[in-house]
């Protein structure tokens, strides 16, 4: 079954004549405000193409400047849904090979915006075939980053937030044909190159790799068909960049470099932290990778990396906190044969932070004792149901491949080589509490909640002890908030938070 939501659609193509004449100027609480977006994807600069590089796009801005769009929306009924900020300085920053490239790009291409009704939330710009995108450089649908936008009253303005979601960089977004607006005429997002956004370092172009398709072309929905993930975060200050994080490198000839990123609860040292933007850093040498059997499946293989500098940096709504873990805390792993990824601990295989874990029971309600010993796969072979797998990110569609896209089908199932794992996040010691199951238990089924408890102890580090335990889950809900037909009426998944693991391998020299 196909759910189309055009996230943002009220500033669609056929809507650009309107916005000059349906501006109202906002009321809203005034600050100077930063923006940033995270993901890692393709991106050209100039006649360079890197694959996979970690981009980080950071808008600053006044939300004094936030105007609201007058255009109505079938949809949710009513007006003034979308709200964007034009006035403001944007750059990116692009992290590859251990390079990181800055740019300023020329002021008038960008935007930030957030539609409340169909819940989005990102960048879009005045470029592409129409001189509008709503979705492109980058925007995030589904996960927190819809809960955010359509439940905060406008989070643009403030207090400081991080929330994570499937990422587009999508020219002609929505990409399918949805009520007023036409898609694309293939069905996918336009390709960017006749679409540059111009900087100080050259002309930039974002892609979008990884999706999940019809069977027969295009892209299988407008809401959740981008199989990518990452981050937004609003506050005062943005966070230090990932060579900040304190890790040495490692003294080998080669050097492999694990990133995870997602939002999660928790503390470190005397600091809570509630939905705080985390990620998980450690340097190695893929020589260092072991190979065995899986547990979930002796024919695939589960792949641990054990040696390592790690490191942990918690940006809590500006307020950030880098950390060393000790030496043997922590460690990467991935297991093919559960479709499961992520950072483990001597506490549990999948503690951190595992991405892709089922979010139903498993194997049942009265026999769920250990979390994550299944992918989000397993949600869906209940109901019988392979068509939606890919909701579960990439790993889910490496795991149960149906139609991949071309950057998803060459990703590998490996920690020794360059790869995007991408998933929903579980950020628990133990197990999740039960609920009931999602009344649209076929678009993200789970009846799992929050994490249960504390972890027995906390992880070590140079700043005191990590300790997560997820407070978000599978619990929130948008009621009657949730347009008609969608999932997140009830408790559900849909609203979870998710992220990605980035494995990077790369030469000294490089």
């Amino acid at each position: 079954m196909n759910h189309n939501r055009a996230t943002m659609a009220v500033l669609g193509r056929c809507f650009l004549a309107l916005i000059s004449v349906c501006e109202l100027q906002s009321n809203l609480r005034a600050a100077p405000m930063v923006y940033t977006g995270s993901v890692v994807t393709d991106v050209r600069v100039g006649t360079t193409l890197l694959h996979n590089a970690s981009l980080k796009i950071t808008f600053e801005g006044d939300s004094n400047n936030v105007v609201q769009v007058g255009i109505p929306s079938t949809v949710c009924g009513g007006t003034n849904y979308f709200l964007y900020l034009t006035q403001g300085s944007a750059r990116m920053e692009i992290e590859f090979q251990g390079r990181t490239r800055m740019a300023r790009l020329q002021d008038g291409q960008v935007f930030v915006a957030v539609d409340e009704c169909n819940g989005g939330i990102g960048f879009g710009s005045f470029v592409g075939p129409n001189g509008l995108e709503v979705a492109y450089p980058l925007a995030f649908t589904t996960g927190t980053a819809e809960y955010a936008a359509i439940t905060f009253g406008n989070p643009l303005t403030g207090p400081p937030l991080s929330v994570t979601g499937s990422a587009w960089s999508c020219i002609g977004y929505p990409p399918l044909q949805t009520g007023a607006l036409p898609g694309t005429p293939n069905g996918e997002c336009t390709p960017p190159d006749a679409y540059p956004l111009q900087s100080d370092i050259g002309d930039i172009y974002i892609y979008q790799p990884y999706y999940e398709g019809t069977g027969v072309g295009g892209i299988n929905s407008n809401h959740s068909g981008s199989t990518n993930r990452g981050a937004f975060h609003v506050g005062p200050n943005t966070y230090g960049t990932l060579e900040d994080s304190g890790a040495q490198e490692s003294d080998s000839e080669s050097g492999i470099v694990y990133t995870l990123q997602t939002v999660a609860d928790g503390s470190i040292g005397n600091h809570a932290f509630y939905q705080a933007l985390v990620t998980f850093r450690m340097i190695s040498d893929k020589r260092s990778v072991t190979t065995q059997p899986s547990p979930a499946d002796a024919t695939k293989s589960l792949y641990e990396n054990r040696d390592g500098y790690a490191s942990v940096t918690v940006d809590d709504g500006g307020n950030v906190i880098t950390a060393k873990f000790e030496r043997g805390e922590v460690y990467v792993r991935y297991d093919t044969g559960a479709g499961v990824a992520g950072f483990g601990s001597q506490i549990s295989p999948t503690y951190p932070v595992a991405l892709n874990c089922a979010n139903t029971a498993y194997p049942s309600d009265n026999t769920y004792t250990v979390d994550c010993l299944q992918g989000e796969a397993w949600d869906y072979l209940l109901f019988n149901d392979t068509f939606e797998i890919f909701h579960g990110g990439t790993l889910a569609q490496l795991s149960d491949p149906q139609d991949p896209s071309a950057g998803v089908k060459a990703l590998p199932q490996s920690i020794s080589q360059n790869t995007l794992l991408t998933g929903t996040g579980h950020t628990c010691a133990g197990v999740y509490t039960i609920g009931p199951t999602p009344q649209f238990h076929y678009y993200f089924p789970g009846d799992l909640l929050v994490c249960g408890g504390p972890a027995p102890r906390g992880l070590h580090t140079s700043k005191g002890d990590l300790f997560l335990q997820d407070s978000v889950g599978g619990s929130l809900s948008l009621g009657n908030l949730a347009p008609s037909g969608e999932a997140a009426t009830d408790p559900s998944w849909d609203l979870a938070n998710s992220g990605f693991l980035h494995v990077e391998v790369h030469r000294r020299d490089d």
